[in-house]
């Protein structure tokens, strides 16, 4: 091998391994429905915005927004852990173990003991899995952490670090970030009602899990809930949607 030859084959060599790194640490996109548009927030204009498409690679350096009724899926390059984006939703994700979400609602499901960095407009949270949980932006700039089912833990960087229960929702809020009150949550009416569940085309990799979570709920609390959780308007204040009532919606102190 010439001198040339072998510099142009070490340069070769050096450019794939490149290409490979950077492929192995973004995102795919697995599936999409409805207007999902992508962002690159590296550049202006209207060169920076484009329409999301099934198996683009989304690295840390993008943004994700979905219109009314549309959603979109997302995994790591090995399925450990899948991200859906629901409806009128915007997030980014800074690494593959990190969630930024600024409006709406996503879902995580992990295989993974690794920790996941969750944050919001004004709080941020770290997740010990594995497990399934839902993230919804609130008003005051925290988060509901919703879990289907898991086996880890959460933690606030002034609050602590709680055992996360299957059905037990948590809100993260404030900066730095405490937890709010903690909340019963129907799974199985969730697991109905959810279209981050049940409106895409292939199950969760997760799903047996979720459905032992769901029964085991069910099989202790059977009957106990009256009431949907909704908007956190402050750090005070958490709506409330109760079923069998005249006005329908009330707004109850979180603390």
């Amino acid at each position: 091998m010439t001198p040339n030859s072998f510099i142009l084959f070490k340069n070769a060599v050096v450019m794939t391994t490149a290409f490979f790194l950077m492929s192995s640490t973004q995102l795919k996109v697995k599936y999409t429905h409805g207007k999902v548009e992508l962002a690159n927030l590296e550049l202006k204009g209207p060169d920076s915005v484009s329409l999301v498409e099934v198996n683009a690679s989304i690295g840390n350096n993008f943004l994700i927004a979905t219109g009314k009724g549309s959603r979109t899926e997302l995994s790591t390059p090995e399925d450990h852990t899948t991200w859906r984006l629901g409806s009128l939703s915007v997030s980014k994700w800074p690494s593959l173990n990190e969630c930024w979400i600024h409006s709406g609602s996503l879902l995580c499901s992990t295989k993974t003991e690794e920790p996941i960095k969750i944050s919001s407009t004004k709080s941020t949270a770290s997740f010990h899995g594995p497990g399934t949980f839902i993230i919804e932006a609130t008003t005051n700039g925290g988060f509901k952490f919703i879990p289907l089912e898991s086996c880890g833990s959460l933690t606030t960087s002034d609050g602590g670090t709680k055992q996360v229960k299957g059905g037990r929702m948590l809100l993260v809020i404030g900066d730095p970030s405490i937890f709010g009150d903690a909340y019963d949550i129907d799974l199985m009416l969730m697991l109905k009602s959810s279209r981050l569940i049940n409106s895409f085309p292939t199950q969760l990799g997760r799903h047996k899990q979720i459905g032992v979570s769901v029964y085991v709920q069910q099989m202790k609390i059977r009957g106990k809930y009256d009431a949907l959780i909704g908007d956190a308007t402050s750090e005070d204040n958490l709506q409330l949607w109760k079923f069998n009532t005249e006005k329908g919606k009330t707004n109850f102190p979180s603390n």
